[in-house]
């Protein structure tokens, strides 16, 4: 039978101590939205896995956020073998069950489900995806970041590395509080650029609007400036020099003061704001 643990999700004083790869890996995840392949990372400086998915529940419905592999592979398998799960076999995962079961408590908790290749309850499912792919087991990390929303975190071993170990379960059980935790906060980091991202648009079109002068890319710079974002950090988004984006200030300001408008961070970010 698979195996279910479900706790809060603050490390215990008998959590096995990370490396600090991992620790690096984990800090990653957390201060950038969310992306399969950090997490892969952070989870591989613990323990070794050859694929992760992440996955979303939607209406009971699971759905592929997006997946990421150890190696190099010719073909998305993560891909083809959701396509398969969803198709034929996700309604027999006592994942769902226990999905059902997170949907309904405190964010703050985490649940974990470990199943063996050979505990599947479907030879089909068995067959089509875990033999073909040569996997041997998965394990998979739930928790729900607001309510009613659930998200998983799904890890899987193929036969190169074997099944997991009695120390490999335990190492993972001790990482999944501050893997929840730092997936938590990345999910908050999307959110927060993706206001960010909102919020620079609506400033851009008032620019525009109110001093047709503006070139597009100097609106693009006096935009972000007012949201509170570093030259070096608006050349990395916009892709050009620091020095452009000088030069971009430079032009915007000028024209900003001619038209009596705010022509300095901190007005323009009362202005705009």
């Amino acid at each position: 039978m698979p195996a279910i643990w479900s706790f809060d999700s603050a490390p215990t004083a008998n959590s096995p101590a990370l490396n600090p790869q991992a620790v690096s890996a984990l800090l990653d995840c957390a201060s950038a939205p969310p992306s399969a392949s950090r997490l892969l990372r952070a989870i591989d400086a613990v323990v070794p896995v050859e694929y992760l998915s992440l996955v979303h529940f939607r209406r009971d419905t699971p759905e592929l956020i997006e997946g990421s592999s150890r190696h190099t592979h010719d073909r998305d398998v993560v891909a083809e073998c959701f396509a398969i799960y969803r198709r034929s076999y996700w309604r027999s995962d006592a994942v769902m069950r226990l999905a059902d079961r997170v949907a309904e408590r405190p964010a703050h908790e985490v649940a974990v489900l470990h199943c063996r290749a050979d505990e599947l309850p479907v030879a089909g499912w068995r067959n089509d995806i875990y033999t073909r792919e040569r996997l041997t087991e998965r394990f998979t990390l739930l928790h729900a970041p607001a309510p009613g929303a659930v998200q998983a975190i799904h890890l899987y071993r193929d036969h190169h590395q074997g099944q997991f170990s009695e120390g490999d379960i335990h190492r993972l059980l001790g990482l999944a509080p501050l893997l929840r935790q730092a997936h938590q906060a990345a999910l908050g980091a999307q959110a927060v650029a993706a206001d960010r991202c909102a919020e620079i648009v609506r400033s851009r079109h008032q620019l525009q609007r109110l001093l047709p002068t503006l070139s597009p890319r100097e609106a693009e710079v006096v935009a972000r400036i007012a949201s509170g974002m570093s030259a070096d950090g608006i050349a990395t988004e916009l892709d050009v020099a620091p020095s452009t984006v000088v030069t971009l200030r430079k032009r915007a300001y000028a024209k900003l003061a001619e038209a009596g408008l705010p022509a300095d961070r901190v007005r323009l970010a009362r202005w705009l704001g």
